[in-house]
């Protein structure tokens, strides 16, 4: 067992690094504003309740996957997994840059549920059921559009005005 190469895992790095972007996302918005303003919600609640709801996910994914490797390791298992190489965080990439070119010229409306779908092929290991994913696709859309516009009173920009 290698000591220094057995917690670079993706198992243990991904919990780790998600909990410091949390951290660092959490306070930078509470820094704006406190989450309630007079009885109304700040731009800082947002942030706070994904802290709130991924904080304690990724610290159970990292005990989950501490203790995966302690059992691996009392049994003699080789700890060390051999990296697979894959295509996809370089196409998550590419569409989160043309989900921003496509906001700014076309709007949300159209390009969220484009993005959610593509979003959904690219991690799907059988790409089917296009429909249902398009459903999905819409109704997440429909879900985000009202959290921030009803809810957070957060306007998108309008494209042809």
């Amino acid at each position: 067992m290698k000591l220094k190469n057995e917690y670079l895992q993706a198992k243990i790095v991904t919990p780790v690094i998600s909990i410091i972007v949390l951290l660092v996302y959490v306070i930078s918005a509470l820094k704006l504003a406190p989450p309630v303003v007079d009885g109304t919600l700040s731009e800082s609640f947002f942030p706070l309740l994904v802290f709130i709801l991924g904080a304690p996910t990724a610290v159970w994914l990292l005990m989950d996957a501490l203790k995966e490797m302690k059992k691996e390791a009392a049994a003699g298992k080789e700890v060390v997994q051999k990296r697979e190489k894959s295509i996809k965080p370089v196409l998550i990439v590419l569409l989160i840059a043309l989900f921003i070119i496509g906001f700014y010229f076309l709007g949300f409306v159209l390009v969220a549920p484009l993005y959610v779908f593509v979003f959904m092929l690219i991690y799907d290991d059988k790409p089917q059921q296009f429909i249902k994913k398009a459903i999905y696709s819409i109704i997440i859309s429909a879900l985000v559009y009202v959290l921030y516009v009803v809810l957070f009173d957060i306007r998108f920009p309008s494209i042809w005005s």
